[in-house]
C-alpha cells in the first residue's frame, strides 16, 4: 500500500475537518450533502480522512463537546443575521478541531492507509504471510510488501520488533527513510521518527545500509547481537553496544533506563501518552536517572518519582508538568 505524499495527507486532513465542521454546524442541507457525498467518492483516502476525523472527535473531553454545542446553538440564531459571520466562524472552529487533532491525536492522521498501524498507546503482533512475525509498539505504522522473491517492509514512523522466519530466497529487507535493514532469519528492532531512528540486532545477523541519491551503496555496517546502529537521512552511525534486556522490555510492558538524563526518559515515556509530560527546569532535565517503569502505569510512576527525587508532579488539566 502506498502512502499519500505528505502535502496530499495535509490536505486531506484540513478537508476532513472542515467537511466535518459543516456537517455537524446544523446547516448542512441537501446540496451540502451532495457536495460531501462527492468529495468523499473520489478515493479510499478521503472516505480514511473523514473516519478518522469522526473517531476523533467521539474521543473529545465532554467539556469540549458540551461549548462546541454551546457555540452551534448560538451560531445558529445569528445566522439569519449575518451570513459572512457564519463562515468565518464555522472556519475558527474548523481551525481549532484541526489543533486539537494535531496535538492530541496526531497519529488517526498520520499515515492513515498504512497496512498496519497502532495508535498511541497501543501495543500489537501481527503475523505476515511467510511467518515471520511483526510486533509494533506505540504509535508505529508498516506497509508490507512480500513477493516470490523479496520481503519488503516500510517502517513509515514508531518502533517494531521483527521476528524473522528464515528464508535464503527471499530476503527479509525493512525500509526506514533511507536506510534498508537485511535479514535472512534472525530478531531485531528498527524505530523510526521520520527523521532519523536506529536498529539493534537480538539475535542473528543483519546488514544496514543507506544508498545515496543515485542509489548507489554508501553507507553499510553489519551488525552481531547486542550491537544498535544509528541513522538519519545523511549517514549511518557508529556501531555500538547496547543492553539487550533495556532494547525489547517494551515487549514485556516496561521501559527500562540506565544513567540517562532524566529529559530522555520523559522523552520516551510521551510516546506512550497523549497528554505530554513537560520538563520546566533545564537542570532537572539533565540529571541522570535510572528507570523501571511498567508502560500501563505511567501515572503511579510520575507520583512516586515525588517520593524518590526532588520533583513536583503538578497537574493542569490534560497536562502535567515537572518542576523541582
Amino acid at each position: 500500500m502506498n502512502e499519500a505524499p505528505p502535502t496530499h495527507r495535509e490536505t486531506l486532513q484540513q478537508q476532513a475537518v472542515a467537511w466535518h465542521v459543516r456537517l455537524t454546524s446544523g446547516a448542512a442541507d441537501e446540496a451540502v450533502l451532495a457536495e460531501f457525498e462527492q468529495w468523499r467518492r473520489q478515493g479510499p483516502e478521503y472516505e480514511q480522512a473523514y473516519r478518522a476525523v469522526e473517531a476523533v472527535w467521539q474521543k473529545l473531553p465532554s467539556p469540549i463537546l458540551a461549548d462546541r454545542q454551546r457555540r452551534l446553538a448560538l451560531a445558529a440564531k445569528r445566522r439569519r443575521a449575518n451570513h459572512a459571520r457564519r463562515g468565518l466562524g464555522l472556519a475558527a472552529a474548523a481551525s481549532l478541531l484541526l489543533l486539537i487533532l494535531r496535538g492530541f491525536y496526531p497519529d488517526y492522521l498520520q499515515h492513515p492507509l498504512a497496512d498496519y498501524r497502532t495508535r498511541i498507546g497501543e501495543q500489537t503482533s501481527i503475523t505476515l504471510a511467510d511467518g515471520s512475525i511483526a510486533h509494533l509498539n506505540t504509535d508505529t505504522a508498516i506497509d508490507v510488501t512480500i513477493s516470490g522473491s523479496e520481503r519488503r517492509i516500510a517502517l513509515l514512523r514508531g518502533e517494531a520488533e521483527f521476528d524473522v522466519a528464515h528464508d535464503a530466497g527471499r530476503p527479509f529487507r525493512v525500509t526506514s527513510g533511507t536506510t534498508t535493514t537485511e535479514a535472512l532469519g534472525t530478531r531485531f528492532v528498527v524505530r523510526y521518527d521520520g527523521q532519523a531512528g536506529s536498529v539493534t540486532l537480538l539475535q542473528g545477523r543483519i546488514r544496514s545500509s543507506r544508498p545515496s541519491a543515485q542509489g548507489a551503496q554508501t553507507d553499510s555496517a553489519t551488525l552481531s547481537p547486542g550491537q544498535q546502529i544509528t541513522f538519519d537521512a545523511e549517514k549511518l552511525g557508529s556501531l555500538r553496544s547496547v543492553e539487550l534486556n533495556n532494547a525489547d522490555a517494551w515487549r514485556r510492558g516496561r521501559l527500562l533506563m540506565n544513567f540517562v538524563p532524566l529529559k530522555q526518559v520523559i522523552a520516551e515515556i510521551n510516546r506512550y501518552r497523549r497528554s505530554q509530560i513537560r520538563l520546566l527546569d533545564d537542570n532537572l532535565a539533565e540529571r541522570e536517572v535510572n528507570i523501571a517503569v511498567d508502560i500501563q502505569q505511567i501515572d503511579a510512576w510520575l507520583q512516586a518519582l515525588q517520593q524518590t527525587l526532588p520533583i513536583k508532579v503538578v497537574e493542569a488539566g490534560p497536562f502535567v508538568f515537572l518542576r523541582s
